[in-house]
């Protein structure tokens, strides 16, 4: 073999180790895909995903998916054969990992804060379905989060509503903020908690804001939350996380405590945050979680209003409806079950 040939060979073998180190180094996006989708309306092993405490209940004839989009995680490395296939499939994403994963964010607070919304989704999804059935919804200051270093951590937890502060009652989160800031930083707060339906008391050491060293801060977060007489509880795996579910929780649960069947026998698929009050926002990884939907054989697929524009190059044989409320979704399931007016059902297009 000449000098010349070998020197070819050789090039030619580092160039294949480099291009093989290249494709296989990992780098800095994450990729979405299709992910599994769950029945709401099932009952694996016989015990009903949605259970309902306080409320006669109905049986359906039909399925309510929540789908979702795999990600990759927070911690799992991505190679650049995987970001160019995610890139080009049309159900399929790529974002940068710092626009998902927040930089010094371990893979525990993901999974943390995750499961705190998806805890929160779960009580507007159900305050937001007992609402549309006409059952009574008081609301109140609820935690919707608490920081895992902060002067609460174990004592407050999210979905613990608060009654008072240092006894002085707290009809609105500005009340309850309002009273934690008339102490000095420092000082001991008394919350009144009602958690599992039992008033509760905790006494919380405050710290000092690391913006406002004279504010007092007790590591957590306030909102506006729902208090019902009925327990509803949704058997859902924590990892499916966030918000995504809460339209799809919301319908399950409203066919589950009224008569009639409101999916008429269909499979009925969708993705949406909802509120308290029934109003469906926009979420992420529509594409992906259509093509989920597409792949379990679901006939209906329910979208936020501003999510349209994410569907916009998308053709599939499932129907999709665009809605902007829970009562949106209720109304378009009982036209579609009439032949006279399913046609007047709004799509994305």
């Amino acid at each position: 073999m000449t000098k010349q040939t070998w020197t070819a060979a050789v090039s030619a073998l580092l160039f294949v180790v480099a291009a093989a180190i290249v494709a296989m180094w990992p780098v800095g996006f994450v990729t979405l895909s299709p992910g599994p989708t769950h029945d709401l309306l099932a009952a694996p092993e016989g015990v009903p995903v949605v259970r309902v405490q306080g409320l006669e209940t109905f049986e359906s004839s039909g399925h309510v998916l929540v789908t979702t989009a795999a990600m990759t995680g927070a911690d799992a490395p991505v190679s650049l054969p995987e970001v160019l296939y995610a890139h080009w499939a049309p159900d399929r994403d790529v974002y940068p990992r710092e626009h998902v994963y927040p930089a010094r964010t371990s893979a525990d607070d993901i999974r943390a804060r995750d499961a705190q919304l998806m805890a929160s989704s779960q009580a507007d999804a159900a305050a937001a379905a007992l609402r549309a059935a006409g059952i009574e919804v008081e609301q109140i200051p609820m935690v919707q989060t608490v920081s895992s270093t902060g002067p609460a951590a174990g004592k407050l937890f999210p979905g613990d509503f608060v009654l008072a502060i240092d006894d002085t009652p707290t009809p609105t989160v500005a009340d309850a903020r309002a009273a934690i800031e008339a102490r000095a930083a420092g000082q001991e707060v008394q919350f009144t908690v009602l958690r599992d339906r039992e008033p509760v008391v905790v006494k919380i050491d405050t710290a000092p804001s690391k913006t406002n060293g004279l504010l007092p801060v007790w590591g957590g977060n306030l909102v506006m939350g729902y208090s019902y007489a009925p327990r509803i509880e949704l058997a859902l795996d924590p990892s499916l996380g966030g918000t995504h579910a809460g339209l799809m929780m919301a319908l399950a649960v409203f066919d589950k405590i009224t008569p009639g069947d409101l999916t008429g026998g269909r499979t009925v698929a969708g993705t949406g945050a909802i509120d308290g009050s029934g109003v469906v926002t926009r979420v992420s990884g529509v594409r992906e979680k259509l093509a989920g939907a597409e792949r379990d054989g679901a006939d209906v697929f329910f979208v936020p209003a501003a999510n349209c524009g994410d569907l916009a190059d998308i053709a599939s044989p499932v129907r999709v409806v665009s809605v902007a409320s829970l009562e949106d979704t209720i109304n378009s399931l009982e036209m579609l079950a009439d032949p006279a007016t399913k046609g007047l059902v709004k799509g994305c297009t």
